[in-house]
Formats: structure tokens, C-alpha cells, sequence
């Protein structure tokens, strides 16, 4: 029987024990098991607490990916410390990335990628736990090589999913940059065969994803408290009166920012018209034709676009499908569904998945909506040229072929589609 590791594909913790299994020269199978698939009778047999990750040896199950990655780890010689003390340096350091640095990191992830609600006082509290625990560590590999000392342990495997995963979703350029003993090291790691091999090509920010603003609301009064004396009010209002004539403008409302797509040149397409049209009419060639003989091209464009995925992305339709949606319903400006029309979508099949769409917007250069977002420099973006017959019929093919599991574009099959309106 061949060791089996039951665990979503893509994964951090996924990828961290199959590094390990690799370096130790282990051979593991991968059984991509999704969380909702934990609560089966026969996977619970393995884990009773029902979570993955889960090695099944010929021995017995073993679950909670750090003891999975001691087991691998002790069937390689140094991995786990060549000595009783080193292997406590290795313990020590697991744990102290477990409970200093993941808990936090998953913390705050959650939020910025939307899928629990922000709590500003959470996240800046983790935040700041973060950055004191990647300055300790920054300290220690300007000591040594590796997190333990001259040699690579899994602790250093451990420490390089868990800062990889906040480079890559939490901390921008500019905070990188404060450890650059940790930089150094984070290279040396991504350059290990057997990490690029899991891993890919790192992709860390440059600017962090921006932060959810939360609005108090004003707490109302109750009815018998605010009803003042008349001369208590008229009081107030000559208070309020003497500090505007002092200069005191605290409370004037701040002009709002334009957006520069409002101040282009007056445009005879209405794009909240044509959306009307596109849904109303149930012929959408008829509404190609349309859209081609309504619009401004000198005040709208078209665009196909196209995101460069790194080589650990791609792999499942559920992943693939929620960075979709996460790019596009919540990272790209939801104001500027006033200037835009598009049809994006999941292309191809498991494990080479692609995003990809078709849009319409504003102006005739990519906006500062798209220049903003926090993946712009990973997509492609092709302006159509209505006068090249062929440009313009893929962009055609992407607006009328919105059949999912049927409709192929560009040889690939449309898994998941979206509109942006």
C-alpha cells in the first residue's frame, strides 16, 4: 500500500508536506479531497475531527499537516534535526509559526479576501502580531541560513508556505522589504526544485488589498432627548455660529474625488441603455448588431482580457471559479459597474484552467479602475480593433457563447460565467 495524503489540491498545507515528502524522498500520492466531502463515514475513520489534511500509511492514519510533517521528516536524514536539540529547535520553531504567525495570518486573509466580515479590530491586532513575528524571524536568519541553524529542516518548510501565503494575500512591497534577512531566505527556498515543482512561481504584492471602510451610523436619540430647551438649543446654535466664524471648517463635508471617465467628452452610446437592450432581447447576435452600430468609439472600447495564472493556479474549478469572482466582485472598483459591461469567465477543463472575458467600458485607454486593482499586473489586455474581422469575432464569440459545459471559445470550454453590469 502506497502512502496516501487526502487533502484539497492547491492548498498551503497541501503543498508544504508534499515539498517535504519530496525532499525526503518519499513517495506520496495526492487524494484531492475537498472539506466538503470530510463529513463521510470512511473519512472519518481516518480523522475523527473530520478535517484534512490526512496521511493514511500502512501503519494508520495520521492527521494535522505538522505531525504529518514530522513523520516525513524523520525518514530523511537532517530534515528533522540531526541531533535530540536540533529536533527541538525544529519543534520549537513549528510551533512558534503555528500559533505567532499562521493564526493571525489566517486571521486577517479571511477579511481582506472577503469571505468573513472585517473586524478593523482584529485584523490591526493581528496585524501588528505579524509584523513582530516576521521581525523575530527576520533576526534569527540573520544569524543562520536556515531557521534552525546551517541546515534545512521542515521547520523552514513550515515558515515558507506560511510567509509565502502573506506575501501573497496580506503584506505589500513596501513592508516586504523591512525583513530582508527573510527576503533572502524566501529566495533560497523558491529556488529548491522541489518547491518550484509544488510551489510555482511566487507572486507576491506589491500593494496590499485595500481596506473595507466601516461606516458608523450615528446612534438615534430617543424622542424625549431631543426635545432641548428652546434657550439651551438657541445657545448651541451661537456656539456653533462663533466657531465657523473662527475658522473651524472639521465638520464641512469633504469634496468628493471625480472620476476621470466622467470628465471625458460628452458620448452619444448609453451604456445603461444598451444593458437593457443586451437582457430585454433574446437574440444576442441581434444584440452584437446592435451594440456595433451604437457605439462610440471615440468615447467607449472594447477589450479582451486575459489573467496570466501562475503555474499552482488552475488546478480545480471550485478554486478557480472563487479567485474569479473574488477578482471581480470584490477587488475591482464596484463603482465602476456604471462605465463597464463585460462577460468573464472560467475557460478550459481541470487541472488548466483559464480566466478570461470580454468587456466594454468607458474611455478608449484601460482605466484607473482596472490600473488599481490588486492583480493588474497579472492580466492581458487586448483592445479590439473592430475593423480586424478576427479580433472582432472573438469578441463576439465571448459575448453569445454563455452556454456553461457547451460553449467553447478559443478551443476552450466555458465552465463558469459572470456578468459584470
Amino acid at each position: 500500500m502506497s502512502i496516501k495524503l487526502h487533502s484539497p489540491l492547491g492548498h498551503g498545507r497541501t503543498n508544504k508536506i508534499l515539498v517535504t515528502a519530496a525532499l525526503a524522498k518519499v513517495q506520496v500520492d495526492l487524494v484531492d479531497t475537498q472539506l466538503n466531502e470530510n463529513n463521510i463515514k470512511e473519512f472519518l475513520q481516518k480523522n475523527p475531527f473530520g478535517k484534512v489534511p490526512v496521511l493514511e500509511t500502512t501503519e494508520g492514519s495520521i492527521f494535522e499537516s505538522n505531525a504529518i510533517l514530522r513523520y516525513l521528516g524523520r525518514q530523511s536524514q537532517g530534515l528533522y534535526g540531526s541531533s535530540q536539540y536540533q529536533s527541538g529547535l525544529v519543534d520549537q520553531w513549528l510551533d512558534a509559526i503555528t500559533n505567532e504567525l499562521e493564526t493571525d495570518a489566517i486571521v486577517v486573509a479571511l477579511q481582506v479576501l472577503g469571505y468573513v466580515p472585517v473586524n478593523q479590530g482584529q485584523q490591526k491586532n493581528s496585524l501588528k502580531q505579524i509584523s513582530n513575528t516576521l521581525r523575530i524571524v527576520d533576526t534569527q536568519l540573520g544569524k543562520s541560513k536556515y531557521i534552525t541553524g546551517d541546515t534545512l529542516t521542515i521547520a523552514d518548510i513550515a515558515l515558507g508556505q506560511v510567509s509565502t501565503f502573506i506575501f501573497t494575500y496580506i503584506l505589500g512591497e513596501v513592508e516586504r522589504n523591512k525583513y530582508v534577512n527573510l527576503q533572502k531566505w524566501l529566495n533560497d527556498v523558491n529556488s529548491l526544485p522541489e518547491w518550484k515543482q509544488v510551489f510555482g512561481r511566487p507572486r507576491f504584492l506589491k500593494n496590499p488589498f485595500p481596506q473595507v471602510e466601516v461606516v458608523k451610523e450615528e446612534k438615534k436619540e430617543k424622542k424625549q432627548e431631543q426635545k432641548e430647551p428652546k434657550q439651551k438649543e438657541q445657545g448651541k446654535q451661537k456656539e456653533q455660529g462663533k466657531q465657523k466664524e473662527q475658522g473651524d471648517d472639521d465638520d464641512q463635508p469633504q469634496k468628493k474625488e471625480q472620476n476621470p471617465l466622467d470628465l471625458l467628452p460628452p458620448s452619444t452610446f448609453n451604456i445603461d441603455d444598451y444593458k437593457r437592450i443586451f437582457f430585454a432581447e433574446k437574440d444576442i447576435q441581434k444584440n452584437m448588431e446592435t451594440l456595433f452600430s451604437t457605439i462610440d468609439l471615440n468615447g467607449w472600447s472594447l477589450w479582451l482580457v486575459k489573467y496570466n495564472k501562475s503555474e499552482n493556479e488552475g488546478k480545480k474549478l471550485i478554486l478557480t471559479n472563487n479567485l474569479m469572482k473574488g477578482f471581480i466582485n470584490q477587488r475591482l472598483d464596484q463603482n465602476f459597474r456604471k462605465y463597464a459591461f463585460a462577460i468573464h469567465g472560467v475557460y478550459g477543463e481541470e487541472p488548466n484552467l483559464e480566466l478570461r472575458g470580454a468587456w466594454l467600458w468607458r474611455g478608449t485607454e484601460v482605466p484607473k479602475e482596472w490600473k488599481d486593482h490588486i492583480a493588474y499586473d497579472y492580466h492581458q489586455f487586448i483592445k479590439v480593433d473592430v475593423n480586424n474581422a478576427e479580433q472582432k469575432q472573438l469578441f463576439v464569440d465571448y459575448w453569445i457563447k454563455q452556454e456553461e459545459d457547451v460553449s467553447v471559445v478559443e478551443g476552450l470550454t466555458a465552465k463558469s460565467l459572470i456578468y459584470f453590469r
